[in-house]
């Protein structure tokens, strides 16, 4: 009889080197994208890094700021300063004025005493200070009127005690010009002395 001679089975080398392979690219596709991982996280910090650096440099600004505004007080101050000069000069200039036009009132009330008799005739007006009186000349004159006055600069204010034209103001301004005033209606409702005493006024007598 013959012996059958078997045939040597073929051990699968092909099969394992294929698989060693196959590993051999999935490791190296691991390494790829872990370097590519590694990359990207580079590239993202470096492209958020000049931020910090942005941050830093504010603080400069921030400082020139801080300075601009202190520089911006100082002219603050400064103008306090001048309008605080202006409003002591204002002041001074309006005592100033008080003053020259207390004497001048105090000069008015001084010059305006005593009897004055109309350059046009017919009437006196006499002033002690505080009355007044403006009598009229003739059979037929009107009986005189009576009142007080008061003297603020050059302007005097007339106020009648009774009719006519009871407790109704005049206001005049009053010129001198050496012995006469002069009397012009600034205001006055009372036809009576509106009438009288816008004239020139001659002295004739004054009382200590």
């Amino acid at each position: 009889m013959t012996k059958k001679v078997k045939k040597p089975i073929s051990k699968p080398k092909k099969k394992g080197s294929s698989k060693k392979k196959k590993s051999g690219n999935i490791f190296t596709k691991l390494i790829v994208i872990i370097f590519v991982i590694i990359l990207a996280f580079f590239l993202i910090f470096s492209v958020f890094r000049p931020s910090g650096k942005t941050a830093k440099v504010e603080k400069p600004t921030s400082q020139l700021v801080e300075k601009q505004e202190k520089k911006d007080v100082k002219p603050t101050e400064k103008q306090k300063a001048e309008e605080d000069k202006m409003d002591k000069k204002d002041k001074k200039d309006k005592m100033d004025k008080e003053e020259r036009k207390s004497a001048e009132t105090k000069a008015v009330e001084q010059s305006i005493k005593g009897t004055w008799q109309s350059t046009t005739g017919g009437a006196f007006l006499s002033m002690d200070g505080k009355e007044y009186r403006l009598d009229f000349m003739g059979v037929d004159s009107d009986l005189p009127i009576i009142g007080t006055y008061s003297v603020d600069g050059d302007l005097i204010t007339f106020i009648n005690k009774k009719d006519p034209c009871k407790d109704v103001k005049g206001l005049y301004e009053v010129k001198f010009n050496k012995n006469e005033i002069a009397f012009k209606c600034k205001s006055d409702d009372c036809t009576k002395r509106k009438a009288t005493l816008p004239t020139e006024w001659e002295w004739l007598d004054t009382e200590e």
